[in-house]
């Protein structure tokens, strides 16, 4: 007769889920305050840890900047079936009397002393985060960048992860890290977020993983978020066409402030229905878009060394972004001019036909171009 635990990894293989391990409070103990299931579950004793794989062309044309919208539109529909997997093994969970919560996929951050909102934040710390109970599940071990890496993956995975009462048998850790500290993901962070040589250690399940030393998270916020776009070399960036102007603060109080400041004055922060006030709402909405201009850490690190050389040289070589006038986002050519914004960043801008109606990609893109129309631009 099947166990619980075999019918639960069953159900989410059969879900469309490509990895799935099961941890609990206790292997998770050792980890950091976010590896605390009891924080979202109070009777929290296991975790389901899943995980959806992504799609490597997609992923190669994203960080070559051949095309912006593929991947943007996968992580949706990515994050999409891995709310649904969660929500039936919840009720399969529910229906045999155990408390069971699936966890919310991204922005759900724990609250912070002092911070009235999301804007005000600066640590930026899940209520629950899914790349601990991944580790304690099998599924992968932390890499150099502190993303979470699987063997047959790499680190091109979207995780999930159902917490609940139940009593479940927890799969054993991966002995051996697939990462092998080639670094690429450092060397491919526009905004300087990760230090290629410098460590910190991590405990969680057992294990005492060795990854970068990070900058603060204020500054991957920036980078992430497409507050700054352009790498310090000058000649290559993310999907950002947005420039701060300026290097990104030495001081963690400034990087602070500077990221509140852009945040308060960003046009999709100020919307009472943007996705940190319900990111399964906004996933879920046909009308909204996953706007991705980077993670390029992650989009980096396949399992092979090759294509992780070959992935940099990419992301290096790419260029930098523009905001073409129709709301696309394109590489910038001898067209682009950089003109200012009134969000505390400039804008490189690609002149071109203008439809009447503008698509709905971002809020602050599209505020920039109907700015720029009623100044008659």
């Amino acid at each position: 007769m099947p166990t619980i635990e075999n019918e639960l990894k069953q159900l989410a293989l059969d879900s469309s889920a490509n990895l799935v391990g099961v941890t609990t409070k206790h292997v998770l103990a050792d980890g950091p305050p976010s590896a605390d299931p009891s924080y979202v579950l109070p009777a929290a004793r296991s975790v389901i840890s899943f995980a959806i794989a992504l799609d490597p062309p997609t992923i190669r044309a994203f960080i070559a900047k051949q095309d912006w919208l593929s991947h943007c539109n996968e992580r949706k529909e990515k994050v999409q079936r891995l709310y649904t997997i969660g929500d039936k093994l919840a009720a399969f969970l529910q229906e045999r009397g155990h408390e069971a919560v699936n966890v919310a996929i991204n922005n759900n951050y724990r609250t912070e002393p002092g911070a009235a909102d999301v804007t005000e934040m600066t640590e930026f710390h899940p209520e629950f985060a899914h790349r601990y109970a991944a580790v304690g599940a099998g599924l992968g071990r932390l890499g150099w960048s502190g993303n979470l890496m699987t063997p047959r993956f790499g680190s091109l995975v979207e995780l999930g992860s159902v917490i609940t009462s139940a009593e479940l048998a927890p799969d054993p850790v991966l002995a051996e890290s697939p990462c092998d500290r080639c670094k690429m993901c450092a060397l491919s962070c526009p905004v300087g977020m990760i230090h290629p040589k410098e460590s910190v250690t991590v405990s969680v399940a057992g294990v005492t993983e060795t990854i970068a030393r990070k900058r603060p998270n204020t500054c991957c916020w920036i980078g992430c978020t497409g507050y700054e776009g352009l790498s310090a070399a000058g000649t290559w960036g993310n999907w950002s066409p947005y420039r701060l102007g300026r290097a990104l603060p030495e001081d963690t109080r400034e990087l602070d402030e500077l990221c509140i400041s852009l945040q308060k004055a960003d046009p999709m922060m100020n919307l009472a229905d943007n996705s940190f006030t319900d990111y399964r709402a906004a996933v879920f909405d046909p009308d909204w878009f996953y706007y991705t201009v980077c993670g390029f850490c992650r989009s980096v690190c396949w399992p092979d060394r090759p294509d992780r050389l070959e992935n940099h040289k990419l992301i290096t070589g790419s260029g930098t972004a523009a905001l073409r006038t129709d709301g696309l986002h394109v590489t910038a050519d001898e067209n682009a001019i950089e003109e200012e914004t009134p969000y505390l960043v400039d804008v490189v801008i690609e002149p071109g036909n203008e439809p009447d109606d503008l698509p709905n990609f971002n809020p602050m893109d599209r505020a920039v171009i109907e700015r720029r129309r009623e100044r008659g631009l």
